[in-house]
């Protein structure tokens, strides 16, 4: 039995990205690959935890921090001398990780700080992390591989009855509502009350909305709007159920855009200042709609362009109208 440890220490959407690696190891060494992951603390590697191909998770919160004063570094190190890995693959483009080559024992290493990678702006994340793996894995493998998840969850109760059909939306993001971050991947609070509308006098879908709980205090009428429920404040496996039985989700670029395509979901993205080449939804199982205005500015994401930006015109030119649309065409018929 092969064992495999991949290192991805980032934000949700981040992890989820690096899902790929698990089908690929799986096809070429068999599905009794043992996979361990170290991951962030959280949501990340509370879904990781969750999925029936992961074997363990090692949650690295400050990863810089050095080993020796890093209790779960070492934990991971120990557990390396007692059973050595076959095969590790750092997915992580920066240097912080570099170390674990150091520390961890293991017959074979992939990714830094044996090669540079590093990601382009023409190429998905998800493509230039396959770049790691792909030579040694098989590239036929390699190429097939989409994000996906296989958990293991206990039944949630929703908020819509058994068999009803429904939308979920995903208004907010990371960053919102923080002290000087300027919110340049919201969609208007109007178009997704419009966009309700839309759903409910053409289908008459309830339409779910998630977030955190502290995000309900930027969306007070869309949470009043008749139709809609809310999940927002709703614990990790309320809304991965949510999502898996979903007609769609629509959502700005964020980490649940990434959970709903891993889970096999339908998804209209809407992308503005972020580049969705880049970072937009990767399966390989269910269509995905990426919707941008189109205007000359976009993407800007970290450049003066974005800092000086007031009209945010890259989402507000996105009709509710194109957006319903959107979702007609990826929702299976």
């Amino acid at each position: 039995m092969q064992r495999v440890l991949v290192i991805r220490i980032g934000r949700l959407g981040d992890t989820l990205l690096a899902t790929p690696v698990i089908e690929a190891l799986r096809q070429a060494f068999g599905p009794g690959v043992e996979i361990d992951f170290a991951a962030s603390p959280g949501a990340s590697a509370f879904i990781l935890d969750l999925d029936k191909r992961v074997n363990r998770v090692f949650p690295i919160a400050h990863r810089s921090t050095p080993w020796r004063l890093h209790r779960v570094k070492r934990a991971l190190e120990r557990h390396s001398h007692q059973f050595p890995y076959d095969l590790v693959i750092n997915l992580e483009c920066g240097h912080e990780c570099d170390d674990f080559i150091r520390f961890v024992e293991h017959d074979k290493f992939l990714g830094r700080p044996l090669v540079e990678t590093q990601h382009r702006k023409e190429r998905h994340c998800v493509d230039t992390e396959k770049s790691i793996y792909a030579d040694f894995l098989g590239r036929d493998i390699t190429r097939e591989a989409g994000t996906s998840l296989k958990l293991k969850l206990d039944t949630q109760q929703l908020l819509v009855p058994a068999g009803v059909k429904y939308l979920v939306i995903n208004p907010g993001f990371s960053g919102l509502g923080k002290a000087g971050y300027r919110s340049h991947r919201a969609w208007p609070e109007s178009h997704w009350l419009r966009l309700v509308e839309l759903v409910r006098k053409d289908s008459g879908w309830p339409v779910l909305v998630n977030g955190t709980a502290a995000e309900q205090t930027f969306f007070p009428g869309l949470l009043e709007a008749p139709g809609v429920h809310s999940l927002m404040g709703s614990s990790l496996p309320t809304l991965v159920q949510a999502l898996s039985n979903a007609q769609c989700l629509v959502s700005v670029d964020t980490g649940t855009m990434h959970l709903a395509a891993a889970l096999a979901t339908p998804v209209v993205a809407l992308f503005g200042p972020t580049n969705p080449q880049l970072t937009g939804p990767y399966s390989k199982k269910v269509a995905s709609k990426v919707l941008v205005s189109g205007v000359d500015c976009q993407p800007c994401v970290k450049t003066a362009a974005q800092r000086k930006c007031t009209l945010n015109r890259c989402m507000t030119g996105l009709s509710p109208e194109m957006v319903y649309d959107a979702c007609l065409q990826v929702v299976p018929a």
